[in-house]
């Protein structure tokens, strides 16, 4: 990813998805929503955005790779389209997306995405081949937004395809007022939405016997609409179900209500077809619970969406999502944002940290009768945990008694180290009055580019940084003082110093480390309550 800028319009130019575009593009689109008027609008136009540089970069990579195919394979792409496009598929699922990107740099092409900063557009996006914006999945919200995707005339001597977003018609909200509605139209706006997305409904005796159905629930199960077919429904429900919710959670929860409880049901006569469905509902006074369905999925063969209660499901979630990266769930929820499956590896330019509790084995070996050692461990761990988190950081892993944090604005990192080394010299403050020993921190930080992205197999994946800025990281981290803070120069040279006044530097010395044949250029961050030696 590369930037330029005039005094009209600030451009981003795009080779691959795996180069850690997005932040860029977030930051450049911000501003140029808040010069219309149409802050608000960030994060549905984040994803407009998304989907279509998506797309955008795709043709590019596919264009670029029929080039590849008929110059060094001398294959007839006209006339083998849909072979072409598997091909191009098993490219860039098995290798990615890297050789294709490379190529395009190679020949001068990428994808142009620009910000006017005057005039109308909110932005522009330039592809180098035919491709159509209209195409996209989220042309439905384009709409609903009051937007409209404007094809544009290149310049003089381009070949550019290219599109620009701009407001179509005033915001629709700005007019609209909310207006309560009465019983009679909450009812009748229930029922539509009942009948529209096909909701089924259940009613059960006590005894889990099924009193009524609804046709709705009937096609669902794709069963005729005729009472005969009922008992084929009763067969399909699993066990499970009246046992946990007829006998269970209508009886046991508040006011006999119990809420989205997934459960799956074998269609009837349709060998290994399986429907998925959410449950809610109530028990009455008369012991009749009346039950929604909403089927979630139908899925064939291997399933993937779990059964049982979604509320368990979410307190499960809650004990184990401090067992997560950080970064893992914020990009788990982007890519489910964006209607993906998994995460993407990406390539990025990050700031590395590496914090290491010096001496701490030693430390365990003399003092595990007289304290706590795993309290002791996570008092300074929350200090250094929070001090990331503050400087918008994330924690990569905890290794016994070293963190690994990784940061996207190098003066971030710098800000979290001298965070860390302060909250450190508080502790040993408290921990010489209580006549304990003092702990120091060394802390070593890099900055380069690295591949960010899933290393493991199915049964447990890590989605991590890796890559020599990585090692290098860990090995000025080993050469540091306790106390300190060392950096290297790429780092230094990273910050901005005139935006940076409060940072200082140590002069530049050199270090060896493992894995690197010439000496490496690195300083020590220098602060009033940091050594620097």
């Amino acid at each position: 990813m590369t930037e330029t800028s005039s005094h009209t319009t600030r451009n981003i130019s795009v080779t691959s998805l795996e180069h850690g575009i997005w932040p860029g593009l977030k930051a450049q689109l911000e501003p140029s929503l808040a010069r219309l008027g149409l802050a608000r609008l960030a994060i549905p136009v984040m994803l407009l955005l998304h989907d279509a540089v998506d797309m955008a970069v795709r043709a590019m990579h596919f264009e670029a790779f029929r080039r590849l195919a008929e110059d060094e394979f001398g294959m007839v792409t006209g006339s083998n389209a849909a072979d072409l496009e598997a091909l191009f598929n098993a490219e860039v699922g098995e290798h990615g997306s890297q050789n294709i990107a490379q190529y395009c740099k190679d020949n001068g092409q990428h994808v142009q995405i620009g910000f006017p900063q005057q005039g109308g557009y909110i932005l522009s996006i330039a592809v180098p081949v035919a491709w159509d914006v209209s195409q996209c999945g989220t042309q439905g919200l384009v709409d609903a937004l009051g937007l409209r995707w404007q094809q544009a005339q290149p310049v003089q001597g381009s070949t550019a395809c290219i599109y620009a977003l701009e407001q179509a018609s005033p915001d629709p909200a700005s007019a609209r007022s909310g207006v309560l509605l009465d019983d009679a139209a909450s009812q009748g706006s229930m029922q539509h939405i009942c009948n529209k997305l096909g909701y089924g409904l259940i009613r059960f005796s006590s005894a889990g016997e099924v009193i009524a159905v609804s046709r709705a629930m009937l096609d669902s199960m794709r069963l005729p609409a005729e009472a005969a077919a009922i008992a084929d429904l009763c067969t399909s429900i699993p066990f499970n179900f009246y046992n946990d919710v007829i006998w269970g959670l209508a009886l046991t929860g508040e006011g006999g209500v119990f809420e989205n409880y997934r459960t799956r049901v074998y269609l009837h006569g349709e060998e290994g077809v399986t429907a998925l469905f959410n449950v809610s509902g109530y028990r009455d006074a008369d012991a009749t619970i009346h039950s929604l369905w909403q089927i979630v999925s139908l899925d064939e063969g291997t399933t993937h969406l779990g059964e049982g209660s979604i509320l368990s499901e979410a307190r499960i979630h809650n004990i184990t999502r401090n067992y997560v990266p950080q970064m893992v769930e914020e990009k788990a929820r982007e890519a489910v944002q964006l209607g993906k499956s998994k995460l993407i590896n990406e390539e990025c330019e990050i700031a590395v940290l590496f914090c290491d509790i010096v001496g701490f084995t030693s430390f365990v070996e003399s003092n595990a009768s007289s304290e706590s050692i795993i309290n002791t461990l996570n008092t300074i761990l929350r200090r250094v945990s929070g001090s990331v988190r503050r400087n918008r950081g994330y924690i990569d892993k905890f290794m016994g008694d070293s963190v690994m944090a990784i940061f996207m604005d190098p003066a971030d990192a710098i800000a979290a180290a001298i965070d860390m080394q302060k909250h450190a010299a508080d502790i040993n403050g408290l921990r010489s009055r209580a006549g304990q020993d003092s702990l120091s921190l060394r802390i070593g930080i890099h900055w380069g580019e690295v591949v960010i992205g899933n290393v493991g197999t199915a049964e447990r994946l890590d989605w991590t940084a890796i890559g020599d800025v990585v090692n290098t990281a860990s090995r000025i981290e080993k050469n540091c003082n306790p106390g300190a803070i060392l950096i290297s120069q790429s780092l230094m040279d990273a910050v901005d110093a005139a935006r940076h006044p409060e940072f200082a530097f140590g002069d530049l010395f050199t270090i060896h480390v493992k894995g690197k044949r010439q000496g490496l250029p690195v300083c020590h961050v220098a602060a009033p309550e940091i050594k620097t030696k």
